[in-house]
């Protein structure tokens, strides 16, 4: 069972998500979860932009993407 809680913010920042759960028609409870999900997304892509920069294609991938874009496949 989910039991509710008190978080300490500034009166701006709950009135700031007062309004956007308004705005979007649903509790503050699920704006703030959807908020947290935009952020634990954000920071997925943020790891797979680092790990592709830290890992960039070799020469075998682009023989491969150039295979795969030629009118061989057509």
């Amino acid at each position: 069972m989910n039991r509710m809680t008190t978080i300490k913010v500034e009166s701006s920042t709950r009135d700031a998500v007062r309004a956007l759960a308004e705005r979007q028609g649903v509790t503050m409870d699920v704006a703030i979860r959807r908020m947290a999900d935009a952020a634990e997304r954000e920071l997925r892509f943020a790891d797979l932009k680092a790990a592709m920069e830290a890992n960039p294609p070799d020469e075998a991938y682009f023989a491969e993407l150039a295979d795969w874009e030629s009118d061989a496949w057509n």
